[in-house]
């Protein structure tokens, strides 16, 4: 996956100043700068983003930080210096695309808030990403967005809860990266309608408005449903059992009589005849016998033995995986999302590569391509400097300010 071709893709010429940390944000400009924009990250001197302090870290690099920021370029600036602030707005002058996720007010408080940046470069998109929307009860505060309040918010947690009936995070940044496409989604047609009128317009996307959007189905249920209903009870929609060498998921959908495949695959009489288990309502009220039927069965075998039992009769089955066997699952490779990466790490560093995840939007004529590392701090402060106008003198002076980091 990792190319050095110098062809055109789809967002070649599409400068992005990019003030985003941590997920939410990088997610979105990654996704941009895989398809060739120009992704400059705003970085303070000395620390940078905030995900440079997870780990683990690998020949001093953090594999989080190293995960969402490659194909990007870094100017570590001292945003509070008037010289440094004057630098970044040269290169807003020259943005199509400048996105953030600070928490609300930060921006405006730094004097690049939407009017400022509108007044600047008219044509430029102001995308603005925050936890819980730019206004309302609690988007008119100042409170921190964050994955774990947003799953709170909209009811993940509150279906993932445990045996004990305790809510669970999901263990992945579902809020995060659903905003960070969303975000991105934004973006284009942002650049899109610019093509017809000429304008930038302002691009907002929230944590939680993303989680929502991801339950659509569940809140039409829910919300217009009876409340005694059951609406995700059906224990043949992604029920998992114990394999003889592990866990399993069925799904006996989308076909007239799910059930009786199932039985036929189990080799048992067909359940669906059964009075307990004659339609949805009946086999989710008797869901727990049905389940213990059907386990009793599947532990005789191991996983591969009942995929292929299933697949023959068109009954959804797949072995529930670690991630550590999913990226090496053979699809997952094939579809090159398991890739090598050029490492930027510590100086004689053992690593030539790290492994991360690809690249899943596949275009046929402009495909994306992964060609450059995460950078370290401030390691493009020089070449970005000079390509809006500073003098190899001006940089040096203000490398010696601190008004600039570099490396």
């Amino acid at each position: 996956m990792t190319d050095n071709t110098s062809y055109r893709k789809a967002l070649t010429g599409i400068r992005v100043v990019d003030f985003t940390q941590v997920i939410f944000g990088p997610s979105c400009t990654a996704q941009l700068a895989d398809h060739g924009a120009e992704v400059i990250k705003i970085e303070r001197p000395g620390v940078g983003d905030l995900s440079r302090q997870f780990g683990p870290y690998v020949d001093d690099e953090s594999m989080p930080y190293a995960s969402l920021n490659r194909n990007k370029q870094s100017l570590a600036v001292n945003l509070k210096s008037p010289q440094g602030m004057e630098a970044v707005l040269k290169l807003i002058d020259s943005a199509d695309v400048v996105v953030s996720n600070f928490r609300q007010g930060v921006m405006e408080s730094l004097g690049l808030g939407w009017d400022e940046v509108h007044a600047r470069n008219p044509r430029a998109i102001y995308t603005s990403g925050s936890g819980y929307g730019p206004d309302g009860p609690i988007g008119s505060t100042r409170k921190m967005g964050h994955d774990s309040m947003a799953q709170a918010m909209t009811g993940v947690m509150y279906v993932n809860a445990d045996s004990n009936g305790v809510p669970k995070r999901a263990p992945i940044a579902v809020a995060d990266i659903s905003a960070g496409s969303l975000l991105m989604e934004g973006i284009i047609l942002a650049l899109i309608e610019r093509g017809v009128s000429g304008e930038g317009q302002k691009v907002e996307v929230s944590l939680i408005d993303a989680v929502l959007r991801m339950e659509a189905w569940g809140i039409a249920t829910v919300a217009n449903a009876t409340a005694e209903a059951d609406h995700l009870g059906n224990p043949l929609d992604g029920g998992v059992y114990s394999a003889a060498d592990g866990y399993m998921v069925i799904t006996g959908l989308f076909k007239p009589n799910p059930l009786q495949s199932i039985c036929e695959v189990l080799g048992i009489e067909d359940l669906s005849q059964d009075g307990r288990f004659s339609s949805v309502d009946l086999m989710t009220e008797n869901g727990a016998e049905l389940e213990s039927i059907i386990q009793a069965e599947v532990e005789k075998h191991p996983r591969d033995y009942w995929v292929a039992k299933f697949d023959a009769v068109d009954v959804l089955c797949m072995p529930v995986l670690s991630l550590d066997e999913s990226i090496e699952e053979p699809q997952v490779l094939h579809n090159e999302m398991g890739v090598e990466v050029p490492s930027n790490g510590a100086a004689g560093s053992s690593t030539i590569t790290q492994r991360h995840v690809g690249i899943p939007v596949k275009l046929g004529t402009t495909p994306g391509t992964i060609e450059t590392p995460a950078p370290g701090i401030g390691e493009n402060s020089r070449e970005v400097l000079a390509g809006i106008g500073y003098s190899n003198e001006e940089i040096d002076q203000m490398l010696a300010t601190g008004v600039i980091g570099i490396g």
